[in-house]
């Protein structure tokens, strides 16, 4: 099946990816530069970085893989990480940026104080491990076929190890600067052979071409479409109750208070170049469900005419769509298994470099000041490597030891489950300290450690102790999104009632006052205040938001014209702020030039129409 010509593309692919991760990395001589880049990427550097970082081996080959299993409702991935990303750009980054951190646990420690910080140091490597394992573990798999296609007999093992070797080396080379630039690479990458397959799978006679698709799922005779984004609450994969809530939290702790999607933002030349940066690497995210989770139901339409569906796993849906559906002897192979190197490889170095950054920023670094030495910028920068080297070393052992490489389960959504224990804790620390809410250190680490136990048992006290008419809503297993939403609230809470009963405590005893204090939040008071300027406006929008989707709900049939005018909604809205803030002697060009307000209304305008349309 693979033919010279195949061979010779990924080999030149793979070896560009390599030479440029090397030579973009030779100039660092100091920690600045190794861990975020000298603060210099442009922005084009920070989209393909972010764009790379996510889309993994795991989004790739996982998410085809489901949207074949379960269907286009996993696009609920990718469009509801768009208001996320948003308030990244508006929210939280300038915030970090302005306090120059290298890495978020420094946010918290001022904050909360150094327990606090170290502790989410020590979750966020506990979390980039469960996801190195899983990115390891899942491009080993599906690299494994079309190498043994060549006659080259290798295990799973071999490959994850030579995985881990390639992609250890560069990073450890070259630091941020090096994970950057071969992300971007990676990024054109991932779009071709993403691209190559949806259109091969869709233009399949099986198939007839993307409308007939939707027509066929549309008039499916057992009602169950894999093209509506919407499933039902006790869908026991993606309930849209789920999606719509515990989903966007996740959504909201990956993007703005994850250490390795943060990082490449900070490293950015200036916060405008960082927030374009966020903006195109947006609306690349949005390309995602049509190239890969739409690929995955052309799978199921094609294997459905042939009577194979049961016996495909989803893990392995890619490789042997690969199989099926590309013509031999054109480089197109070539060009999906250089996509499929690049989306492993994109995600590894971000986690491998990040975890570096981490242990040594915060657990080296303190513990060697703490004796009264000076740890220079050389001896940050090797121990940071050191660290590295042995991190990839264990990570590659779990991958090995731990996973079953025959498992037929959708690994995305299990990993998605694993992970989200740590999560609704450290993302209501994060936000009250965004607002600067005054909490005590103790009362912090108490729930941050408190709540993923409350977490991993909170199935069990759902299938004993909820009512009947709560399981025939939602299911008779507590999904892992519902649990997410749940958690995020008993952290909140009990954050919220402890300090309240602390503050009445520590004002009985003449202690210090628990106030909100509101000096660090001037972007919101500028939101707020631009707002409160149109209140008649702001209240026309939320007026049409809600009346578009109660109309399509009545209309589905005319569903485009409504998707349509969920895109005008969000793009003259924008406008109207942007134009809000134009001073009198300053012209259009100048004002749209220098404002990006619009631009995210373009990106949420997208976002909100295709909610609207599937």
């Amino acid at each position: 099946m693979i033919t010279t010509i195949d061979i010779l593309f990924f080999s030149f692919t793979f070896l560009l990816v390599l030479g440029v991760g090397m030579y973009a990395g030779r100039k660092e001589s100091s920690s600045n530069d190794y861990f975020l880049g000298g603060r210099s990427l442009p922005w084009w550097g920070i989209a393909g970085s972010l764009f790379g970082t996510n889309i993994s081996a795991n989004h790739l080959v996982g998410m085809l893989g489901i949207g074949f299993s379960v269907g286009f409702a996993q696009s609920h991935y990718e469009f509801g990480s768009i208001p996320a990303i948003v308030l990244l750009a508006f929210v939280f980054l300038p915030l970090f940026r302005r306090k120059k951190f290298f890495t978020l646990s420094q946010f918290l420690q001022e904050k909360f104080g150094k327990e606090t910080g170290r502790i989410y140091s020590a979750i966020s490597l506990i979390l980039i491990t469960i996801q190195l394992t899983g990115a390891l573990y899942i491009g080993a798999r599906s690299f494994l076929p079309f190498i043994q296609n060549l006659g080259i007999q290798i295990s799973y093992s071999e490959l994850v190890i030579w995985i881990a070797f390639t992609s250890t080396i560069y990073t450890w080379f070259g630091g941020l600067k090096s994970v950057v630039y071969t992300d971007v690479i990676q990024t054109f990458l991932i779009l071709a052979s993403g691209i190559v397959l949806a259109y091969l799978s869709i233009t399949r006679p099986e198939v007839g071409g993307i409308w007939e698709l939707l027509a066929r799922e549309e008039t499916r005779v057992d009602g169950l479409s894999k093209m509506s984004l919407y499933l039902p609450t006790n869908h026991p994969t993606l309930p849209w109750t789920g999606a719509l809530s515990g989903l966007f939290l996740l959504h909201t702790f990956y993007w703005n208070t994850n250490q390795y999607v943060v990082q490449r933002t900070l490293g950015g030349k200036s916060l405008k170049e960082a927030r374009l940066g966020i903006l195109v690497g947006g609306l690349l995210k949005l390309t995602v469900p049509f190239f890969s989770i739409l690929t995955g139901v052309a799978a199921y339409q094609i294997w459905a005419s042939l009577g194979e569906t049961t016996n495909i796993a989803p893990d392995e849906a890619f490789s042997q769509l690969v199989v099926l559906v590309v013509p031999v002897g054109y480089g197109l192979i070539g060009v999906i298994l250089a996509g499929l190197l690049g989306a492993i490889f994109s995600s590894i170095d971000s986690m491998l470099h990040s975890a570096a950054t981490l242990f040594t920023i915060d657990f080296y670094k303190p513990y060697f000041e703490k004796n009264g030495k000076t740890l220079s910028d050389k001896n940050e920068m090797n121990s940071g490597r050191i660290f590295l080297l042995v991190f990839s070393f264990v990570v590659t052992g779990f991958a090995i030891l731990l996973i079953d490489p025959n498992s037929k389960k959708n690994f995305f959504i299990e990993l998605s489950n694993q992970s989200s224990h740590f999560t609704p804790a450290l993302l209501v620390v994060f936000l009250l300290g965004i607002l600067n809410f005054q909490v005590k250190t103790n009362t912090i680490c108490f729930i941050i450690l408190t709540t993923p136990i409350i977490s991993l048992i909170s199935p069990y006290l759902y299938s004993n102790f909820a009512p009947q008419t709560i399981k025939l809503i939602f299911g008779e297993e507590l999904n892992f999104l519902h649990r997410v939403f749940l958690m995020f609230h008993f952290a909140l809470f009990s954050l919220i009632i402890i300090s309240s009963l602390q503050n009445k405590l520590d004002r009985r005893n003449n202690h210090i006052n628990f106030t909100l204090v509101d000096a660090d939040i001037s972007h919101f008071e500028k939101f707020k205040s631009l707002l409160s300027n149109i209140p008649n406006l702001y209240k026309l929008f939320i007026v049409i938001f809600f009346s578009l989707i109660s109309l399509r709900i009545q209309l589905p049939e005319a569903k485009s014209y409504i998707a349509f005018l969920g895109f005008l909604l969000f793009f003259l809205f924008s406008c109207l702020l942007t134009y809000r803030i134009k001073s009198p002697k300053q012209t259009f060009a100048a004002l749209f030039r220098k404002r990006d307000e619009w631009l995210y209304g373009i990106l949420l305008g997208l976002t909100f129409s295709f909610y609207l349309w599937f």
